[in-house]
């Protein structure tokens, strides 16, 4: 594990061999833990919003989905690269919770979404223990009907995909009614996959937003280097 900052936003860097030996206490210690899938745009954001920094800096793992967010911390590591690359983590996470036949609970923004996550997972193990969903904009009742549908499951796991920052808002609010040893936040990037299994780059948007993270992270170390 090292520690590192990014656009003044401090966080923690495991190996996946790490994050999976947390992964397996975290299924076991009987504490509703959390995992966020971090991507530029996030990092983009919360160098901007406190609210947001926080929330982000109170998981208890983050995920990389892009190399050059550890290059913007001055680490530079082959082997992470790889990893991060590669998908790596999530692959070894839902193989994990397949085998152990843990059970899963998806919580999207809409239909749509909610069928694509469970789609684009399945793609990944076909035999994901899936319990039940739910889209956050199909509800009434907002959170507290969330929490409920959740606890009824009683799931092991609840992985969420949804608009802007509205999950890792979910989390502050409702990870201490929430009945299930751990919450992942996963991001469209990572659903997308080559025919190899690594992540699959987004055309020009992807490319001009890479373009803008490495010049605010660069922006950001020459100002604070010469403090």
């Amino acid at each position: 594990m090292r520690k590192i900052t990014v656009l003044g936003i401090r966080l923690k860097d495991y190996s996946v061999r790490e994050s999976m030996r947390r992964v397996a206490l975290y299924l076991n210690n009987g504490i509703c833990n959390t995992v966020d899938f971090i991507t530029h745009d996030a990092l983009l954001l919360a160098s901007g919003d406190e609210g947001i920094r926080n929330d982000l800096e109170d998981m208890d793992m983050v995920i990389f989905t892009s190399s050059d967010i550890l290059e913007a911390a001055n680490v530079h590591s082959r082997s992470r690269a790889r990893e991060i690359e590669s998908n790596l983590f999530l692959k070894a996470l839902l193989r994990k919770l397949s085998k152990e036949k843990r059970s899963v609970f998806l919580i999207s923004s809409t239909p749509a979404k909610l069928e694509s996550l469970d789609s684009s997972l399945r793609s990944f193990s076909g035999e994901l223990n899936i319990v039940s969903s739910v889209a956050r904009d199909d509800t009434v009742g907002g959170d507290d009907f969330i929490v409920n549908e959740v606890n009824m499951s009683m799931p092991d796991v609840v992985i969420m995909n949804q608009d802007n920052f509205e999950a890792e808002s979910f989390i502050r609010e409702n990870r201490m009614k929430i009945n299930a040893q751990l919450l992942v936040i996963l991001r469209d990037v990572s659903l997308r996959v080559t025919s190899d299994g690594n992540i699959r780059k987004g055309g020009i948007g992807d490319f001009l937003l890479r373009k803008i993270f490495r010049r605010a992270a660069d922006n950001y170390e020459k100002e604070n280097s010469s403090l």
